[in-house]
């Protein structure tokens, strides 16, 4: 009989973080593993496809607790980049001129979330998902952007340089929490299968 995995935050974050790479099939760096105050991350890949997932902690200082990152590149096949966040973050949008604000037509999503990008059509259909809709609403604090480059920091080392665009997520805080952990790795796969199918996106 096949022994069910507990999936349990008693022995702190990395060891959740450890369960899900090996349930996933991911690797680990983590230059100090014995200390749940050091950063690490795993690289998970989404099943039957090119694109390898960089999950990311930098727990924070002097209380502060940190982010959550997932990060990957995939070959844009045209100039298409968005960006979301919530309502009660719109200073974080500063950087991205040129872009315009989007509603997607759900009136609880709009409420919530600022979308800009550079072509209304493609970020609407991308956003008809409803899947992708309530994934986003579970983390009300998250911020996504896909971009030639990162507007928010330097990509991670760790991602494939060769690649041109970057899909970015970021989570404030440590998520240390399977499900949650599972629920983003699913919002990513489908964010770029959406973007592949909107022709932003090349699986190579």
């Amino acid at each position: 009989m096949e022994k069910v995995k507990l999936h349990t935050r008693m022995y702190g974050w990395k060891h959740v973080w450890m369960e899900f790479a090996d349930e996933f099939q991911g690797s680990v760096d983590d230059p100090n593993p014995d200390s749940s105050q050091a950063g690490m991350s795993i690289m998970v890949p989404i099943k039957n496809t090119p694109w390898l997932l960089v999950y990311t902690l930098e727990p924070g200082k002097n209380g502060n607790h940190g982010h959550t990152t997932i990060e990957t590149n995939y070959a844009g096949s045209r100039d298409f980049k968005f960006a979301i966040l919530p309502q009660k973050q719109l200073s974080a949008f500063s950087k991205l001129f040129g872009m315009q604000d989007i509603i997607v037509g759900d009136k609880d999503f709009d409420l919530h979330f600022v979308i800009k990008g550079n072509d209304a059509s493609s970020v609407r259909d991308l956003f008809a998902n409803d899947e992708i809709r309530a994934l986003v609403v579970e983390e009300p604090t998250i911020v996504i952007s896909a971009h030639p480059d990162n507007t928010d920091s330097k990509p991670s080392p760790k991602l494939l340089a060769a690649q041109q665009y970057m899909l970015s997520l970021k989570i404030p805080g440590i998520v240390d929490d399977f499900e949650r952990l599972k629920g983003l790795h699913r919002l990513t796969a489908l964010l770029l299968t959406s973007l592949s199918v909107e022709d932003a996106a090349v699986k190579v």
